[in-house]
């Protein structure tokens, strides 16, 4: 970090869509905050299939990964992308900057907008509510596909900002699931968090190619990770991440080891053992057999893919999106990965889960919650409901 800056909070309010995915007969807002408008920590998003869960968190990732960005070409969103929307998300930061600690809304604008254009407008009255002192905005303009003009920041404050994070890129994780680093980052996860056999290319000669300890993708710092279901390539896979943790030793696979055994393995005999060095890969103990990761059941594969991601890529200033939290869990493990989200942003005040369900049994259970107190825990959530005529 620069002396100049430093980010205490990063949490999202609101975020309003128009013409994107299912969102096309008028804009659409999502309201992240609770009834004293406190910014969420825990968010539960619920909907018919087909009425735009999975946009609403592509599109906040693409606006987010917008701040490392000093020349973007694409945003990473389908209609965004085609000149078709327009989106705004609207952040609480709370940093040192000039002196002193300041508390402001930050929107981050992009797509079809005119010059002067806001989706939400965040007047000095509303800006009191929210325990904010002034509004910046950061817009993107799409002019035609393929073409993104970047608009001027409105203020020093948000050119600081991204001066900050862009000088930050690439900086290694400080530890495992307890990191210091102060920078926003955030860690999209979609509904397909498999663990697939690593691929193995073998050339003309019939020799396979060696699996080298080097380091992995996605380690050093973005504003954005998006981790892919299906990497099968050695650089990104969690075998690759497991080794070389492993080879730092500093303490920081011994955690990630420990995570796994008491998040997902706890209460059965399997458990994360080691790593082996030929070939390099994680070693899942089983009784007296041991097998690979990908050897693992899908619902294991979820849970080991989540925390692992989670534990090594993790800032202070962390948003993890989470498509389809249920997706290849039995209703107890369901259950379960909850618990453990909400002692995830309970022990790090600084972090916010927003995941997506069709799992009645969750409702359930959340929306019978909402009004219960849980300490380190603001609850909050929304029932996506459009007319898709």
């Amino acid at each position: 970090m620069t002396k100049e800056m430093m980010i205490y909070d990063f949490k999202p309010l609101r975020m309003t869509l128009d013409r994107i995915g299912p969102f096309q007969a008028q804009p659409y807002e999502i309201d992240f905050t609770d009834k004293q408008l406190r910014p969420c920590n825990i968010f539960l998003m619920v909907s018919q299939n087909g009425f735009g869960k999975t946009t609403i968190l592509e599109t906040m990732a693409a606006l987010i990964g917008l701040l490392d960005k000093d020349e973007p070409h694409e945003y990473g969103q389908e209609d965004l992308d085609r000149g078709l929307g327009r989106a705004q998300l609207d952040l609480l930061l709370r940093v040192f900057w000039q002196g002193r600690d300041q508390t402001v809304v930050l929107s981050i604008l992009a797509g079809t907008l005119g010059e002067e254009m806001s989706l939400k407008i965040w007047d000095d009255q509303t800006l009191a509510e929210y325990g904010t002192e002034s509004w910046h905005r950061l817009s993107y303009r799409s002019r035609v596909p393929g073409r993104i003009d970047k608009g001027k920041a409105s203020s020093e404050l948000v050119e600081d900002l991204m001066a900050t994070i862009r000088f930050g890129l690439g900086r290694v994780p400080d530890n495992f699931a307890e990191s210091a680093e102060p920078l926003p980052t955030l860690l999209y996860f979609s509904a397909y968090r498999d663990i697939p056999a690593i691929r193995t290319h073998r050339p003309v000669n019939g020799t396979p190619e060696q699996r080298s300890i080097i380091q992995p993708k996605h380690w050093g710092y973005r504003a954005v990770h998006r981790f892919s279901p299906h990497d099968q390539e050695w650089l990104g896979s969690l075998d690759n991440l497991l080794v070389w943790l492993k080879w730092l030793s500093d303490g920081r696979f011994e955690k990630a080891r420990n995570l796994i055994n008491s998040r997902v393995f706890r209460g059965n005999e399997k458990m994360l053992k080691d790593v082996r060095r030929d070939p390099p890969e994680a070693i899942i103990q089983c009784g007296e057999h041991s097998h690979r990761l990908d050897r693992l059941s899908s619902g294991e594969k979820s849970l080991c893919h989540l925390f692992l991601r989670i534990g090594a890529h993790m800032t202070r200033n962390t948003i993890v999106l989470i498509d389809e939290l249920e997706a290849h869990l039995h209703i107890r493990w369901q259950h379960a990965l909850f618990k453990a989200l909400k002692e995830l942003a309970a022990e790090n005040p600084s972090i916010t889960v927003i995941a997506t369900t069709h799992s009645s049994e969750l409702l359930h259970t959340f929306v019978n919650s909402l009004d219960v107190k849980e300490e380190g825990i603001i609850k909050g959530g929304n029932l996506i409901e459009i007319d898709m005529r």
